[in-house]
């Protein structure tokens, strides 16, 4: 079986790692990678916490320090994933999207936007709008709900104020692990 890496940040209170993690099939999008109930390690006898993801080539960057460290491998925990992103801009073969249409038809989905509001933690939140397919009941009960098209600040309380910074994404998708909402409302 031929291992494959994606480049993906994923942001914890307060830090943003940027890396690479080991993908078994480069046809697998990352939020299912992160929903699976085992996370997928090329050599599991380097696998030291089980709830952990694991990158390599990682960066490590705090407010206003971009690369405040350098890793070659690093393990993050994931209750401590607040949310993460990838560098992919597409994925899946003709026949999977195909499928997926197929669904969508059958089903009746129609995409849905939703605003999210994340819990406080080191005196930030983040605000999110973005939007989703299928329903928001049976993605919420996985560990990452993906969603597409998304405008996303973090919330920063400096002294006696709050400042709103807009945060960049290339490709305007991310995965938000379902324990950090706190609130949320649907258009």
């Amino acid at each position: 079986m031929e291992v494959t890496r994606r480049k993906i940040t994923v942001f914890t209170p307060g830090k943003q790692y940027s890396g690479e993690v080991d993908v078994p099939n480069a046809n697998l999008r990352t939020t299912d990678l992160l929903n699976s109930t085992n996370l997928y390690w090329k050599d599991p006898a380097e696998k030291n916490f089980n709830d952990v993801l694991l990158m390599f080539n990682v960066t490590l960057s705090i407010d206003g320090i971009r690369e405040f460290q350098k890793f070659q491998r690093v393990q993050i925990r994931q209750p401590n994933i607040i949310f993460f992103h990838d560098d992919l801009t597409e994925i899946g073969s003709t026949e999977e999207k195909k499928r997926a249409d197929t669904l969508k038809k059958k089903t009746h989905e129609e995409k849905k936007f939703i605003h999210l509001i994340t819990k406080v933690r080191v005196s930030s939140f983040f605000d999110i709008k973005g939007s989703f397919y299928g329903l928001f009941k049976s993605k919420s009960i996985q560990k990452y709900i993906p969603l597409s098209d998304v405008v996303m600040y973090e919330i920063i309380r400096q002294q006696d104020k709050w400042v709103k910074k807009k945060i960049q994404l290339d490709n305007h998708f991310i995965g938000v692990n379902t324990s950090y909402i706190e609130a949320c409302t649907f258009d």
